[in-house]
This record gives C-alpha cells, structure tokens and sequence, in this order.
C-alpha cells in the first residue's frame, strides 16, 4: 500500500476535459477539410458550441458514476484504501 492519497477510479475531472478537448479538435479537424473552414471557425460553430456544453454534462455523470463504482469496490472488499497518517 502506498501513502498517496485515494483517488476514484476512471480518468479524474482535468483528464476527462482534456480528453474533451482533444476529441472536439479532432472532429473539428474532419469537418474543417470537408468544409473548408478553419478548424477554429468549426470549433466556434453552434454545433461544437453544443457538443462541448452537453459533453461537460456527460462528464458530471461519468464522473459521478466513477466515484459511485469506487465506492461500491471499497464496500464489497475489492479495492482498499490506504491507511491515514493521522
């Protein structure tokens, strides 16, 4: 067992934005060559404006599923946290 601190399972909160983001540019990569738009000005378009708003929604619930699985394992046994240094 380690002295880190327990963290839930899954990607944490900055991961999970940043995958975001990674996914967003990379879809606005595609529909900027198809439509010959910078990826900038398909990134700043009401479709990817929406889907980056909805997606921080979808991350809220992942994330709360994450630390509702992590509690469940830390309940039946699986997984054990670390011992406090109090």
């Amino acid at each position: 067992m380690t002295d880190e601190p327990f963290e839930m399972l899954g990607m944490n909160e900055e991961e999970l934005y940043g995958y975001l983001k990674d996914l967003l540019h990379e879809e606005a990569g595609e529909a900027a060559s198809a439509s010959g738009k910078s990826v900038e000005q398909e990134l700043d378009s009401p479709g990817f404006a929406s889907a980056e708003a909805s997606s921080t929604y979808a991350i809220k619930l992942v994330l709360a599923n994450n630390a509702f699985i992590t509690r469940q394992l830390l309940d039946l046994g699986i997984l054990s946290a670390p011992m406090s240094n109090d």
